[in-house]
């Protein structure tokens, strides 16, 4: 059995960038707090074209945020910091102009896949609740069904615009636990 974190998304454009979410830079020291106590981190990150279909420019409901390649698109650097190389690997998501992909695992093969197994215990946080920590965790759970592996939410390393009550409603109507540290 291993223990990973998966941090959804925690990237500068998002902390304090063009789309900050409030309350993002608390959830660094609570992240940074627990994360040497799992055998694995995966980090996902927003990795957009220039013309992505969710920025406003494009007919979203986003200012451009997240674009590859810019400092926007980097995680925090003090996450990474103590972090060995081989404890870590990188999702990237919303890669192509469309459609817009909120969920880290859209189109997740599980039969061919190197990130979860049987007896893992996944621990999902990031930002932001309501939209992409949300859609991983249903994609998460989804997956966890197949493959035979635990998760849990660490609502303390997860930010969100205005409201807990969606994914908090999806973990009870699952019977998803809070990851308590």
């Amino acid at each position: 059995m291993r223990n990973i974190l998966l941090i959804i998304d925690l990237q500068k454009d998002f902390i304090y960038g063009s789309l900050t979410v409030p309350g993002a830079t608390q959830v660094l020291p609570a992240i940074n707090e627990v994360k040497d106590r799992f055998d694995l981190v995966y980090f996902t990150l927003d990795w957009h074209p220039v013309n992505h279909c969710s920025f406003r420019e494009q007919g979203g409901p986003w200012p451009v945020h997240c674009v590859h390649h810019t400092a926007g698109a980097a995680l925090d650097e003090s996450v990474l910091f103590g972090l060995p190389e081989e404890k870590t690997r990188f999702i990237l998501k919303g890669c192509v102009q469309g459609p817009e992909e909120y969920g880290a695992f859209v189109g997740f093969d599980p039969a061919h896949q190197d990130l979860f197994a049987p007896g893992d215990e996944v621990v999902i946080c990031g930002i932001a609740a309501e939209y992409c920590v949300l859609e991983s965790l249903k994609n998460l759970y989804a997956i966890s069904r197949q493959i035979g592996f635990g998760v849990k939410v660490y609502l303390d390393g997860t930010a969100k615009f205005a409201s807990y009550d969606t994914v908090k409603a999806f973990m009870a109507e699952n019977g998803i636990q809070e990851y308590n540290k």
